[in-house]
């Protein structure tokens, strides 16, 4: 039984380097060697559809992970995003004032990554750095080399890795419900700080679930997630994400707007279902025809197993978003408490920004800052005011 509880920490400054440099090297006790400042970049550990996953070491002997991306492929993805986007009043694709919107749009980006070379990539920072939370992968530092194709993050180590591989063509060996249980609780955890902060994962599945040394289960791989201004009103008309974790709204291509918080809660359920059974619910051979199965098939129980098992899967996979278990909920439903002996953190506590008063030197040098800041507004002012131009 582990009890979760937070603990104060230190606010964590993001570093963006704009001007790293890649070296290759190679020795006869090392190899080739594959540098980024001061990370030497070690074997892969996972890959992405913009990239792969590396070990990472800095000089002093400790281990990250480090997402590479890149950049060609994430101009693709813009570029396609661009064109996707409705403009004008009617259907014709080729229509002047579509296309000269799109090439304004398309200008726009190229005009705002030549500004900031991590423009591509630049939502998904801004969700990292918005979160400090125990079930959630922290962010490190983000690296430009401005003379390579390559963006990468470098992100604190989950030794374990991914919690499952599993996949449309491929199962994995199940886990026993205890260990299903502990790691549900995580990701219970994880979202509903997610949610309160305003941020929709949109791609939960076990290959964003990763495992720390100590079978910690943290949540990874912002890439689709959306951020809203308002948390009370997370609706999205946005389709993202892995198609065997689709929530069955999602899986009609005319869908209006949804609750993205009621279609994380069914990737979630899909998620939990995998890690209990070592397969997807819906396991067909296309995924046509699983978008088909979503909304339409009884997910599969086997015969005798754990009422209350099977009483949150009814209620977290039910297809109508509007009756589907919500995350206060499900942190309550008897499976995931133990008939109620071992309760989840308050969401209270869960969901409070917990950091840990900045010390003297921060304090300074946050001083340092504004004091600069206004000698620049006042600069500014002198000169506009007491020395004009016409």
């Amino acid at each position: 039984m582990r009890h979760h509880r937070r603990t104060p920490s230190q606010h964590r400054e993001v570093k963006e380097t704009l001007n790293a440099r890649t070296e290759y090297t190679s020795d006869e006790t090392e190899g080739t060697q594959h540098r980024i400042n001061q990370y030497v970049i070690k074997e892969e550990i996972g890959r992405g559809s913009y990239g792969a996953v590396h070990l990472g070491v800095d000089q002093y002997g400790n281990e990250f992970a480090i997402k590479e991306f890149s950049k060609a492929r994430l101009r693709k993805r813009a570029q396609s995003n661009i064109l996707k986007r409705p403009h004008g009043a009617g259907p014709d694709l080729a229509a002047p004032g579509r296309w000269a919107a799109h090439k304004r749009q398309l200008s726009h980006q190229e005009a705002e990554e030549a500004k900031d070379a991590l423009y591509l990539i630049r939502e998904e920072i801004a969700i990292m750095k918005k979160l400090n939370h125990p079930n959630l992968v922290s962010l490190i530092e983000v690296l430009d080399d401005p003379e390579e194709d390559s963006l990468y993050m470098v992100l604190e180590m989950c030794k374990k890795g991914v919690v499952m591989k599993i996949g449309l063509d491929n199962s994995a060996d199940p886990y026993d419900e205890e260990s299903c249980r502990c790691w549900f609780r995580d990701l219970i955890l994880g979202i509903e700080y997610l949610h309160a902060q305003g941020v929709v994962h949109r791609d939960i599945k076990p290959d964003n679930l990763l495992l720390t040394a100590d079978d910690v289960l943290k949540i990874v791989d912002f890439g689709v997630s959306e951020l809203f201004e308002k948390p009370k009103e997370m609706v999205t008309k946005k389709t993202m994400g892995s198609p065997a974790f689709l929530a069955p709204e999602l899986c009609d291509p005319k869908h209006g707007e949804v609750s993205g918080k009621a279609a994380d809660i069914w990737s979630m359920g899909v998620s939990l279902y995998c890690l209990k059974y070592g397969k997807l619910p819906f396991q067909k051979e296309t995924v046509v025809e699983m978008l088909e199965a979503i909304p339409t098939e009884e997910v599969p129980i086997p015969p005798g197993e754990n009422q209350s098992l099977v009483d949150i899967f009814t209620h977290i996979l039910d297809k109508n978003p509007d009756t589907r278990i919500t995350m206060s909920e499900l942190r309550n439903h008897p499976w995931v408490t133990k008939g109620g002996i071992d309760p989840l953190l308050p969401e209270d506590e869960n969901c409070t920004e917990l950091i840990e008063p900045p010390n003297e030197l921060e304090v300074n040098h946050a001083f340092t800052r504004k004091m600069t800041h206004l000698f620049c507004v006042v600069s500014n002012y002198i000169h506009e005011f007491v020395y004009p131009t016409y």
